[in-house]
């Protein structure tokens, strides 16, 4: 996964700091956001391989930040990953059917987090 960029957009540093260590210790380069209003911003000068955002944000959340994504031709490509401290069942089932890739609870089983990164990633 060397060369691979992701924007991490969270508004909790905790967990913005846990999921940038984990991609920076697999040697991803990493950029950070604090919401889906800022990951847009930060989108429009910065272009990730693969986006992790919470779910459950001020401003812009997770739902509507994917919106803002996959509205957009030259983004709507790139693989988005939900994670989630509010976890359920039918939660998990919506972030899927809204499009998202790939889908995980708080706090992340990193090697399944990882596992599933380098599936999307295997293109950079």
């Amino acid at each position: 996964m060397d060369q691979c960029r992701v924007l991490v957009v969270e508004d909790e540093f905790d967990s913005a700091e846990m999921v940038s260590q984990i991609l920076s210790y697999h040697n991803i380069a990493v950029e950070t956001a604090v919401n889906g209003r800022d990951g847009l911003e930060r989108l429009k000068e910065y272009l990730p391989d693969l986006i992790v955002t919470d779910i459950s944000m001020p401003e812009v959340d997770g739902w509507r930040f994917l919106e803002g994504i996959r509205g957009n031709d030259v983004l709507a490509h790139l693989p988005v990953v939900a994670v989630t401290a509010y976890h359920s069942k039918q939660v998990e089932m919506d972030a899927k059917k809204a499009g998202f890739d790939a889908y995980f609870q708080k706090p992340i089983d990193v090697d399944a987090f990882i596992a599933k990164l380098e599936d999307l990633l295997e293109s950079c």
